[in-house]
């Protein structure tokens, strides 16, 4: 069964958007994303979903359906990979940390500890390549399905009882796919290795450093990685409700992340060339891919997927650099046209929305409203 869960999430790939459709002329409130999730469910075989919106720091609507509490949380998947992403942007802007700085000397008490990697290559990669994902790993799932790592989660510990650190040293056993900014491969390492690295730079535990500085910071109360997916942590391990993290994307967004500072513009070394999306010029940034999808109109976005049929999961998030932010969750998951379907169908729907509403929900969950900040 565990082996048949691990090789599992390593298919925890990205449900890639389509091209944006045009949406109904009728659509002039938040609610059009309820119509449309609801419309999707039934045509699709969906029994349970929650849905949360919000705009402009305000959370305006939030649903459950099948009976799903839309404020239990659900395991984030590759969504964990922008709480990782704004985590290191912390430690740059804090100074703690260099976007150039190379991962044989940020990880360089790693390596006394755990060994050298097996590729050598590694040591030469920066910071950077690893948040965009061209450090030279093989692309998801493979990355993680080293002969060790099995070995690890397998027979010698968990994905709840290995640490990032034992699961980051059992995967480097591996020799790159390319050399360090050569290609774009989107892979579950690179995020990984940051999260050993917040570790070897803070002297605190992933989970306490980045749940304090992202999540505790955006008003989360005890914000915890998933019990059984413990090792995952960086890049695939947190457990939230999909209104507690538009809580944190809106408190970044006030910020003016991710439409400024690090990463935020296009840049060659940034492309996400061969990612199955729609936008010849997207980009990936922190945690999360960016794309201009007009000349005024910027997003940001991610999805994630987990399970064995029948116990299939996916979401999606996306932010509009316009103010509009949404969190889908769905259970059971149906197949790939179908989710990229609702991607593009709930992405069209922000620009038909003329009467986004006042009120803030925030404070009725028990969340501070990063509006009124």
């Amino acid at each position: 069964m565990l082996r048949a869960a691990f090789r599992v999430f390593c298919r925890v790939l990205l449900l890639p958007p389509l091209a944006l459709a045009a949406a109904p002329a009728s659509a002039q409130t938040p609610d059009a994303f309820d119509a449309a999730f609801r419309d999707w469910m039934q045509t699709n075989g969906v029994d349970k979903g929650t849905l949360a919106v919000t705009y402009r720091g305000r959370l305006v609507l939030e649903r459950g359906y099948g009976g799903q509490d839309p404020g239990q949380r659900v395991l984030l998947a590759s969504l964990s990979k922008a709480i990782t992403g704004r985590c290191i942007a912390r430690l740059v802007s804090d100074g703690r940390l260099r976007l150039d700085g190379k991962v044989g000397d940020v990880l360089a008490p790693f390596f006394r500890q755990a060994g050298d990697p097996a590729d050598a290559r590694l040591k030469d990669a920066t910071v950077e390549q690893l948040l965009v994902h061209r450090a030279g790993f093989a692309a998801a799932p493979r990355d993680l399905m080293t002969t060790a790592a099995m070995d690890l989660l397998q027979t010698k510990k968990s994905p709840a009882t290995a640490t990032p650190a034992d699961l980051l040293a059992a995967t480097l056993t591996a020799p790159l796919a390319s050399a360090p900014g050569e290609a774009f491969r989107y892979s579950n390492i690179g995020y990984l290795t940051l999260g050993v690295t917040i570790e070897t730079i803070t002297g605190e535990s992933y989970e306490r450093f980045c749940g304090r500085e992202m999540l505790e910071a955006a008003g989360i109360r005890a914000p915890r990685l998933d019990s059984e997916w413990r090792s995952f942590s960086s890049f695939g391990g947190w457990s939230l409700s999909g209104t507690e993290y538009l809580a944190f994307l809106a408190r970044d967004r006030l910020r003016d992340l991710p439409w400024r500072g690090l990463l935020a513009e296009p840049d060659a070394r940034h492309a996400a060339d061969g990612a199955p999306i729609p936008w010849p010029s997207a980009w990936y940034g922190l945690g999360q891919f960016m794309a201009d999808i007009t000349s005024s109109s910027r997003i940001a976005w991610h999805t994630g997927t987990w399970g064995v049929p029948p116990s299939t999961f996916g979401m999606t998030a996306m932010q509009h650099q316009d103010g509009a932010a949404w969190f889908v969750w769905y259970t059971p998951r149906p197949g790939k046209a179908a989710t990229d379907a609702l991607v593009e169908r709930l992405a069209a729907l922000p620009a038909t929305i003329t009467a986004w509403p006042e009120n803030d929900l925030f404070p009725e969950r028990g969340l501070p409203s990063p509006a009124a900040k």
